[in-house]
């Protein structure tokens, strides 16, 4: 085994980890009926930066592996769209939130067990972009939806075309 491919390994094993603890946290969210659920989206906020920050580590170090700038920018709009979860404070938006992420966080893992194969990962973004960009649509809309009684719609609403433009899809 090369030097490179115990790197990736390495990044592998730590990147499944921590999008394993991120799937067990988004189930917790999923379930959550009774109170607003602060504590587990500052958990999920915190892992969110742990996989961002592990992919953008290795990034710095490979900078010709785009791969890991990818992974890094699918968790910072995890932790984008966490924090608007969390300043929306509106319990029925967290299962909306919560099938959003869990869609985000299976496309990292389909781009963490193909980091070594770029010809892999080019199918993998063309059949996840339009996907990302669908469902960021519908939370947007769902959020204005859901914010449109308390008067606090402006404020709630999500730049889905910004978002998508730091993913580098064109909407």
């Amino acid at each position: 085994m090369t030097m490179d491919d115990e790197i990736i390994e390495s990044f592998k094993a730590e990147a499944k980890g921590i999008l394993s603890e991120l799937e067990a946290v988004i189930d917790e969210l999923e379930e959550t009926t009774e109170t607003f659920p602060r504590a587990l989206l500052e958990d999920f906020g915190n892992k969110t930066d742990r996989i961002m920050g592990t992919a953008n580590t290795f990034f710095g170090q490979y900078p010709e592996k785009e791969v890991f700038k990818q992974i890094g920018n699918f968790g910072a709009l995890c932790k984008a769209t966490g924090y608007k979860a969390s300043t929306l404070n509106h319990l029925e938006l967290i299962p909306i939130f919560a099938g959003f992420w869990a869609d985000t966080i299976e496309i990292m893992k389909d781009l963490c067990d193909n980091v070594d194969r770029p010809e892999a990962l080019v199918e993998i973004n063309k059949k996840s972009a339009p996907l990302l960009q669908r469902r960021l649509t519908w939370l947007a809309e769902q959020i204005v939806k859901i914010t449109k009684a308390d008067q606090s719609t402006e404020s709630a609403k999500i730049n889905v075309d910004g978002l998508l433009r730091k993913l580098g899809i064109e909407p």
